[in-house]
């Protein structure tokens, strides 16, 4: 009997210390929440993407103010000559100006509305951030931050998704790219841009998008689908230990971690699998039916500037040089954040019981809902 502890518990006391870990973090988040009554609920906030750097640039200029590498005489020319090329820069923008209003005015007299005349006349890009984990747990603040730019973006703006995610659960990264889906269908143009990685899940869900920009070494693709289970039923048999399921429903239970795994179990398991894959390859195949299946939905993943070879990505830069670019070309880049509005110690307890699940997930000791859905993750 001692054997068999040893062996059945070696997997089960860590999982028993994990789960109360996470009872102890909720129980405390309960208690905090209702002595901390001042909590403000979660919110939209906005920052023009180059203000990050308007205070060091300030900075810049009092610096070499204080400490001139050049001549007074230098100096003051430069400045005279600056001034010259700023009365240029305002004149073309009164040119432009002028265009616009003549414009509007032809298109008011020809009986276009407002609206109609408005929407023609953004030039906005939004950037939304998108860190994925294994249970994509940022979802939630992505779906409304989308549902917010339906409601007042343009569709002469642009939704731009800085995403970095190394894929995970099948249903939450399917959520996930439903999201995106939901601007292409409202007209709003998206660009995803991946300056570290969107591989398996976190490469459907870019796959949805207009464009596809990404860093030269960053690692995109891994169109597959896997899962785990570890099984004791050799443990508990030689121990003379009998496991009873009951279940109705022909495949309600298919491959558990205590009931023997039978060769029907395991067929019906890796169809499923099978299943999964081929609803992976074909949102591929509709959103970039110029790409080679048999040779992209192998299950690896690519450097950047090979999957742009494959037809995986687009473009080759990083989110900074697009963003950059875009601004450089009169458009106002605006970040949309979600700010949660909870205090240091709610987000502490937070992120210690996100990190418990993710742990347990990652090493297939989660088994399967009480749907009986096995932990499939792409």
């Amino acid at each position: 009997m001692t054997e068999f502890l040893n062996e059945f518990l070696s997997f089960y006391h860590v999982s028993v210390l994990l789960f109360g870990i996470a009872g102890l973090i909720i129980l405390l988040r309960v208690l905090l929440r209702k002595r901390m009554s001042g909590e403000k609920e979660p919110h939209l906030a906005f920052r023009r993407w180059s203000k990050r750097f308007e205070q060091a640039g300030e900075e810049l200029e009092k610096t070499l103010i204080e400490h001139p590498a050049l001549s007074k005489s230098a100096i003051k020319l430069l400045r005279k000559a600056r001034r010259k090329e700023g009365k240029v820069e305002k004149k073309k923008e009164k040119s432009k100006d002028e265009q616009t209003v003549t414009s509007i005015r032809a298109n008011l007299k020809a009986g276009k509305s407002v609206e109609e005349i408005v929407k023609g006349h953004s030039n906005r890009i939004y950037v939304l951030d998108f860190e994925g984990n294994i249970l994509a747990s940022s979802v939630e603040q992505l779906r409304d931050e989308i549902t917010f730019l339906l409601g007042a973006a343009l569709p002469s703006d642009e939704v731009v998704v800085r995403l970095s995610s190394p894929g995970g659960a099948v249903a939450q990264y399917g959520l996930a790219s439903s999201q995106l889906a939901r601007l292409r269908q409202a007209g709003l143009r998206c660009t995803v841009c991946v300056d570290v990685i969107a591989a398996s899940g976190g490469y459907m869900m870019a796959t949805v998008a207009d464009r596809i920009v990404a860093a030269p070494f960053a690692f995109v693709g891994s169109i597959g689908v896997v899962a785990g289970i570890p099984n004791f039923h050799r443990v508990l048999q030689k121990n003379e230990v009998d496991y009873h399921l009951f279940t109705a429903g022909k495949h309600k239970r298919t491959v558990t971690p205590l009931a023997e795994i039978t060769e029907e179990g395991r067929e019906k398991f890796q169809a499923d699998l099978e299943a999964i894959h081929g609803a992976f390859k074909r949102l591929i195949q509709e959103h970039r039916p110029g790409v080679d299946l048999d040779t992209i939905a192998t299950g690896e993943y690519w450097l950047a500037s090979k999957a742009l070879e494959l037809g995986l990505v687009d473009e080759l830069q990083t989110s900074d040089d697009y963003l950059y670019a875009k601004q450089e070309d009169g458009h106002e880049v605006v970040e949309v954040r979600t700010e949660s509005g909870k205090n240091r110690v709610d987000r502490w307890l937070d992120r210690g019981a996100a990190w418990v699940q993710e742990w347990s997930a990652r090493r297939g000791w989660a088994g399967p809902d009480s749907a009986g859905l096995p932990p499939y993750r792409m």
